[in-house]
């Protein structure tokens, strides 16, 4: 039996390092055709390299004509667009207070608008295919974290969306994924701006999972058509007690970040 995989276009945004490399490497050895997006030049000719890309773009995802553009050229390479996993996205922890309200607008554009317009622009391609729309969440979409207030806040919209996505988009069977990580060894999370008080707590909420261990659910969600795509036992955990038991979320959450 053929590879699911194999022969098809996929385009991976963020794919230069961490989860979006991740990703790009295991849809290579499932066959599939990548374009690798990134706005890391270095890391993602690197990447283009060892993955023998179809196609790769150094852009912002911010910027609306590039992105056009992008997909554009990818649809050309490719021959047609068959899933778009959006990996990229940024982050900076600190107190909502001591962080300057540039990066948190920059990191709102970013994450927030930069999966508007990656969404907007690739989904008639994906509806010409029956393809798969992945979007990024988190497990800190699900209740609001300390030192996560721009990024949780993105997530969480990021979860809307695609719940909204995947109503509008049933009729034409595109699938719509949401990953809902929990903490990532990635250079983004290792960075001294991605450090906090949550990610250094010892309680079991707390896990560091790896970039194989998200592209290996990420690649199964896209086999299974998954809507929520859960990376491990715990974030499935924190979305249930968000849920279901949302007055000892919060006391849980500051214990947890309190130590």
């Amino acid at each position: 039996m053929a590879d699911a995989f194999s022969g098809k276009g996929y385009v991976v945004t963020g794919a230069a390092s961490g989860i979006g490399l991740a990703i790009a490497r295991a849809l290579q050895k499932r066959g599939a055709r990548l374009s690798l997006w990134d706005q890391n030049a270095q890391g993602l000719a690197a990447a283009a390299t060892q993955l023998n890309a179809v196609h790769s773009l150094t852009l912002d995802v911010t910027d609306v004509h590039a992105v056009q553009a992008g997909v554009a050229e990818a649809v050309d390479k490719l021959g047609a667009i068959h899933g778009v996993i959006h990996a990229a996205g940024i982050l900076h922890t600190g107190l909502f207070e001591d962080v300057p309200l540039k990066i948190h607008r920059r990191i709102l554009e970013v994450n927030l608008l930069g999966t508007f317009a990656v969404a907007h622009i690739a989904v008639p391609h994906l509806k010409a295919r029956r393809g798969s729309l992945v979007l990024f969440g988190s497990a800190a979409a699900f209740y609001g974290s300390p030192e996560y207030s721009s990024y949780g806040a993105t997530k969480a919209a990021i979860l809307n969306l695609a719940q909204t996505l995947r109503i509008e988009f049933a009729a034409s069977q595109v699938h719509v994924g949401v990953v809902n990580p929990l903490f990532v060894s990635t250079p983004m999370f290792n960075a001294p701006h991605g450090q906090s008080r949550l990610s250094a707590s010892k309680s079991p909420f707390a896990h560091v999972y790896t970039a194989e261990q998200v592209a290996e659910a990420v690649v199964r969600g896209i086999e299974r058509r998954q809507f929520m795509i859960w990376v491990g036992l715990r974030p499935r955990l924190i979305f249930w007690l968000s849920r279901y038991a949302s007055l000892i979320s919060g006391a849980i959450m500051a214990r947890t970040w309190r130590g």
